[in-house]
């Protein structure tokens, strides 16, 4: 709650200083008293003031205990202004003009009177706040303080010794099994430390802890609410202590002191509403005491069996439930996944006996989708593209995935709002993909994961690029690798084999010249075959809005040619220029790291920071990385405020950035961006953006371009602030920016921009830069 409220007033923050830069701010502070009505008194809040604490340990924790029961809130106010409560004034009186009405939609407030707080409801909310803090001699005063518009009211609170508690005991029920269980977890756990300060919450949080842990043995209807807490203040030798007495309450079901066994599993692999009424002719096969019940093999029972956690003969246990929902899930064959249980009435052994039926709903297994898109890609270009796909969600029976797919675009530069002539493609290309849900390797080492089981991929793609006026590129890549999740948050990918092959033809004239006049770039165009290994890793807080402080982490790491390289020294083959089937191979190592955090602010607005290192290390058979690997800076997703692809590396500047060949030369091994950026919502679907960019590229080996990573790099950032409109419509988003440079290179050098002539046309034209994407940029 404290959070929300400091969020919401931040938000507003951003909007009242807006506002009162552009309106005037005390001429509306005063206006909203002004329209009150004789006898009537804005509410300033209560003012808590605590006497006689007992230690400051506690009095932080008491004193926002204590706010959050103080109420009602009086009218927003920050520096001087009750801009909200000024809006709504204006509305109700009709008087409201464009800029009234829109703050008023936003943050608009009621009056809040002083005549409508009733101080004895707040003392009794705060006493009560008090004494689930262990507070039980608190003594509260209050004083009505009126102005001549305005009053507030003073609590003065004398808390008292806080209650601590010296132990707690467990009284046994006579079922031996449950007593000795929650005595263990009570020995075991501690979840409640000697002379810990009395919390009713923390007491809560107990109960539901030891209900979770026996659960967990079996105890299928046991709950938090059979289990209650005494407090004894007369067997305690010191003041202000007590001993907690831990019972399960008298009037708790008998169920829920009986444990539950797993009787039988029963699997409905293809189930519907359709075919559940016909579930009894439908074949039975048996598999490890497990029954799957299906009309015809759907999926096969020998792969599904891996997946289920809950076993026949074990005791019920929640986390096996939980386990097998996440891991049925992960198949991406069903469409719902249900447990359900059922009681036999009978017992054995004292214990009580479950069914367990698990009930799956298949997707469509086969899908066919075309799209047509407007698209904006990590590569800076933009434009439309044709794509076609056909899924098979179950090709074998085992929940494999059979993807096939195809591609046919045109793509343009787009540079301050102009297409960039000789830097217009064509692009089309298939690939098919198989995704095995279980990790084929010689080894069986899915026992290992319990969150998902993991994916292994095999993928095959080809790929034409026409690049008009420059080459034709084919690409081949072939990869083997796995994915899998070891909880929500976290996602791995390990390609051991990514064999990547490049062939350039049909090159122009004018980029043989280009390559001849720079022999660094025609090293990077020569290694097209780039066999390797790539592992990424992805911690992620934005799958869930589980707070409104989140981060975002990535880390990759692509290795290249060092097998190969190193099979080659075995083999007596020596030099800087190894070859493979008479291609020149690729060696490097590349590291990247990608941090974000979205701080909410408010319901809706959002600030978002991110800071991007990636560095690029060719050895051996190669002096720079290959040209499909190499990092760029500029751009829509970039630093906005220049071009695409028209940063560094360090201070470099081409001669002519419109011929076009800037999209070759500025490439480096070395990448460091910064941005942040503040997104809030304007009307509807429109939302607005204020960012700050800062980045460059390196190299780390000179080549005559003064491009070279050094010490002096954080002088070589350069920096820009804009402006955008984003449409976003639940999924998909428009995105329309507009920056500025506020530091770039010169001729002498990186230098901030002393002026911004915006009435001068060529100024506009070489300083201010509009950026179209699909998409947020981060």
């Amino acid at each position: 709650m404290a959070k929300t409220k400091r969020g919401r007033r931040l938000r507003k923050a951003f909007i009242h200083i807006a506002l009162i830069s552009l309106l005037g701010g005390s001429f509306y502070s005063c206006k909203t008293t002004k329209n009150l009505q004789d006898g009537q008194k804005l509410y300033e809040g209560g003012k808590i003031k605590l006497k006689e604490t007992e230690s400051s340990k506690y009095k932080n924790e008491l004193k926002r205990d204590l706010e959050e029961v103080n109420r009602p809130q009086p009218n927003e106010k920050i520096a001087g202004v009750r801009i909200g409560l000024w809006a709504h004034q204006r509305v109700e009186n009709d008087r409201a003009s464009f800029y009234a009405k829109w703050v008023n939609k936003r943050i608009g407030e009621k009056p809040v009177f002083l005549d409508q707080v009733n101080s004895n409801s707040v003392k009794k909310l705060m006493k009560n706040r008090m004494e689930n803090l262990g507070y039980f001699n608190s003594k509260i005063n209050h004083e009505v303080v009126e102005k001549k518009r305005t009053g507030y009211i003073e609590f003065e609170i004398r808390p008292g010794r806080r209650l601590h508690i010296d132990s707690i005991h467990y009284k046994k029920v006579a079922e031996q099994k449950v007593d000795s269980l929650i005595i263990s977890y009570l020995e075991e756990e501690k979840p409640i430390k000697k002379n810990e300060a009395f919390s009713l919450q923390k007491l809560k949080e107990t109960r539901t802890e030891i209900a979770d842990f026996l659960k967990k043995q079996g105890y299928y209807y046991f709950s938090s609410d059979n289990l209650i807490f005494e407090a004894d203040t007369i067997s305690t030798e010191k003041e202000n202590e007590a001993i907690m007495e831990l019972r399960i309450k008298d009037n708790a079901s008998e169920l829920a002191l009986v444990p539950f066994k797993i009787k039988e599993i029963n699997v409905f692999p293809k189930y519907s509403l359709d075919t559940s009424q016909g579930a009894n002719n439908a074949d039975t096969t048996v598999l490890y005491e497990v029954e799957f019940i299906q009309s015809e093999v759907f999926f096969r029972p020998d792969r599904l069996y891996p997946y289920l956690f809950i076993k026949e003969g074990n005791f019920y246990n929640p986390e096996s439930e939980r386990y097998t929902n996440k891991r049925l899930n992960s198949l991406k064959t069903y469409r719902f996944v249900n447990i359900r249980y059922l009681e036999d009435s009978t017992f054995e052994n004292g214990n009580g006996q479950l069914t367990a039926n698990i009930y799956l709903s298949p997707l469509n297994k086969r899908s066919f989708r075309s799209e047509l898109q407007a698209v904006s890609k990590s590569n800076n270009f933009v434009g439309p593209n044709l794509n076609f796909e056909y899924l098979n969600r179950n090709l074998f029976k085992g929940g494999e995935a059979l993807r096939l797919s195809s591609k046919l675009g045109y793509e343009a530069q787009l540079n301050s709002g102009n297409l960039s002539t000789g830097l217009n493609s064509i692009e089309t290309g298939v690939a098919a993909e198989l995704i095995i849900p279980r990790m084929v390797t010689p080894f069986p080492i899915e026992e290992k994961f319990r969150y998902s089981i993991p994916k292994t991929k095999f993928k095959l793609s080809y790929d034409l690029l026409n690049r008009s006026q420059w080459f034709n590129l084919n690409s081949f890549l072939a990869v083997y690798g796995f994915e899998w999740n070891p909880n929500i948050f976290v996602t791995h990918n390990l390609n051991p084999v990514s064999i990547n092959y490049i062939n350039i033809g049909n090159e122009s004239e004018a980029f043989e010249n280009l390559l001849s006049g720079n022999p660094f770039l025609a090293r990077s165009f020569e290694q097209q075959f780039i066999p390797g290994l790539s592992y990424s890793f992805q911690w992620s807080q934005l799958v869930r809005n589980i707070k409104r402080n989140r981060f975002y982490f990535a880390f990759s790491a692509d290795f290249a040619g060092n097998a190969l390289a190193l099979a080659q020294n075995i083999g007596g083959v020596t030099g800087d220029n190894k070859k493979f089937w008479g291609q020149s191979y690729a060696q490097f190592s590349r590291f990247d790291f990608d941090l974000r955090n979205y701080q909410s602010i408010g319901q809706e607005s959002k600030l978002v920071s991110r800071i991007f290192a990636g560095i690029g290390l060719p050895y051996g058979n190669s002096v720079s990385l290959p040209y499909s690997k190499q990092y760029f800076s500029g751009g829509p997703n970039s630093v906005r405020a220049f071009r695409i692809r028209s940063l560094g590396p360090g201070n470099y500047q081409t001669q002519d950035a419109t011929d076009g060949t800037s999209f070759f030369d500025q490439a480096g091994d070395i990448k460091i961006e910064a941005n942040l950026e503040y997104r809030f919502p304007l009307i509807s679907f429109l939302k607005g953006a204020v960012f700050t960019d800062a980045g460059n590229v390196w190299l780390r080996n000179e080549d005559g371009r003064n491009g070279q990573f050094t010490s002096n790099w954080i002088n070589e950032m350069a920096i820009g602030s804009g402006i955008g409109l984003r449409l976003d419509i639940e999924f998909f988003v428009i995105r329309l920016d507009v920056a500025t440079p506020l530091r770039k290179p010169t001729d002498n050098g990186f230098q901030w921009q002393d002026s911004f002539e915006m009435g001068n046309k060529s100024w506009r034209q070489e300083n201010i830069n509009w950026n179209f994407g699909i998409g947020y940029p981060f």
